[in-house]
């Protein structure tokens, strides 16, 4: 599989014999949090403070404090940030650390097809207070590092599989399903790094299936049942997030700032940069 380091993550988990990593991210303004991309293993996010926009594939919805979501393994995402402060907790688990020295059913029924990613999940877990106090529990222990917290940790995450499995299953794929997800990841991980090395040049629908290696139709049916998105709004929230890095540093007027996230028309750049930011950008410039 093409790992472009733009979309693909993968980072080690700081202490090898313990497969459990929780960073905090704590974030000041609107704007994106994570760009949109993907990895192979599963990932948890706890939000505390604020509110998000979050897209896993095609589901789209608003987090707020007390969300709990799940990313799925190949699943594209993508966070902005829609509060002024926004904290939220980052969780990754390498399941087979669950896994106990003798095989038996559990790690059979459930374990192995979570770690083989043949389970998936809902995205977006609200108002359960098993899930939060579970969660809560991980967190508090990964962090105070007290005698046996290791336990502490491990113990909770099987009660969080335990709830996930009996209330939060979205459903179950076949190693052809899951071969065919990670086929379509990585033609769009083509796309997206080509998308990026343009992204200031004219860009058509055709060029993008051109890249994928299928018709006009079909990628765009693949690209918004992926990412949930169309490719054009796809391309223009790029732009419209780098234009605002240019209009932050002040260096440029608004037709140049245009042409060089790839607008060819300043009219119909302002007219974009409104939908996505609720304002005009000579006004966004202005309240920077």
């Amino acid at each position: 599989m093409n790992k472009d380091p733009e979309n693909y993550y993968y980072r080690k988990m700081p202490d090898e014999n313990f497969s459990v990593e929780i960073i905090k991210r704590d974030l000041k303004g609107q704007g994106p949090v994570f760009d949109s991309h993907w990895h192979e293993h599963m990932q948890f996010y706890y939000f505390v403070e604020g509110s998000a926009f979050q897209i896993c594939n095609a589901h789209k919805f608003v987090v707020n404090p007390k969300d709990f979501v799940v990313i799925n393994s190949n699943e594209l995402h993508y966070t902005e940030s829609l509060s002024e402060n926004l904290s939220c907790y980052v969780m990754k688990v390498d399941f087979p650390f669950l896994y106990s020295n003798q095989i038996d059913s559990c790690q059979v029924k459930f374990i192995a097809p979570m770690s083989n990613n043949y389970i998936t999940f809902k995205n977006l877990i609200r108002d359960d207070e098993q899930i939060c106090n579970c969660i809560e529990n991980i967190i508090k222990e990964y962090y105070s590092k007290n005698i046996g917290f290791e336990l502490a940790v491990k113990s909770d995450l099987y009660m969080l599989i335990v709830l996930l499995l009996r209330n939060y299953v979205d459903g179950y794929l076949t190693k052809k399903e899951f071969d065919i997800r990670v086929k379509n990841i990585t033609r769009m991980d083509q796309v997206f790094e080509y998308i990026d090395h343009n992204l200031s040049q004219k860009i058509t629908i055709h060029e993008l299936a051109s890249v994928a290696n299928i018709s006009d139709y079909h990628f765009c049916k693949l690209y918004k049942k992926i990412t949930g998105k169309t490719p054009m709004d796809y391309i223009n929230s790029l732009r419209i997030n780098r234009a605002v890095i240019l209009l932050s540093e002040g260096n440029s007027n608004i037709t140049e700032i245009a042409f060089a996230c790839g607008f060819c028309d300043s009219n119909y750049f302002s007219r974009i940069f409104k939908k996505y930011k609720g304002v005009a950008p000579n006004k966004y410039n202005r309240k920077e």
